[in-house]
């Protein structure tokens, strides 16, 4: 991550072209893993699980650490997608996850993470490449790029130099 001043907002780090790459594409193809994985079995339940995904990302995004991200609306920077993108769909919030925003978060974390293993046991090889990307991404996130972030919101945030409100995790 580059750190850049961003006249008066502060000190936000923005994300490099790597970060961006390795995350949209270990979750894109994560993803696409998965799906497929389930239409093998059964295409409507493939497309069940894309629309769940879909729709559990953008109210991932649109009501939790997206909106009260400073890389987004403050270094005009995103890891998932481009700024300008879910800028128009995502505005700011402050203050502490509520309990349905956090269950928004887990659902669409786990859930998306989660729901293809049960057809991908049935074919290991994809299931192995599933582990991969979705594992990929996950400990890149965890390792890298959640000991920088600075939403301090997040309950995966591992930056240490965040002093956080009350109510952040």
């Amino acid at each position: 991550m580059k750190i850049t001043d961003h006249g008066g907002c502060g000190t936000v780090c923005t994300f490099s072209f790597t970060d961006k790459l390795l995350a949209r594409t270990t979750f894109s193809l994560g993803m696409a893993v998965g799906m497929y994985g389930i239409w093998l079995s059964s295409p409507t339940f493939a497309l069940a699980y894309l629309v769940y995904a879909v729709g559990s990302y953008f109210l991932l995004m649109r009501y939790t650490v997206c909106a009260r991200c400073p890389h987004l609306f403050q270094a005009n920077d995103c890891l998932f997608a481009p700024a300008s993108s879910v800028k128009r769909f995502v505005a700011p919030r402050s203050g502490p996850l509520t309990v349905r925003e956090r269950l928004i978060l887990v659902c669409a974390v786990f859930g998306t993470a989660a729901i293809p293993v049960y057809w991908l046991v049935f074919s290991p090889w994809l299931l192995v490449l599933y582990a991969l990307l979705a594992g990929g991404c996950f400990l890149g996130l965890v390792m890298r790029i959640c000991r920088k972030c600075q939403v301090e919101v997040c309950p995966m945030n591992r930056n240490v130099d965040i002093v956080r409100t009350p109510g952040s995790p």
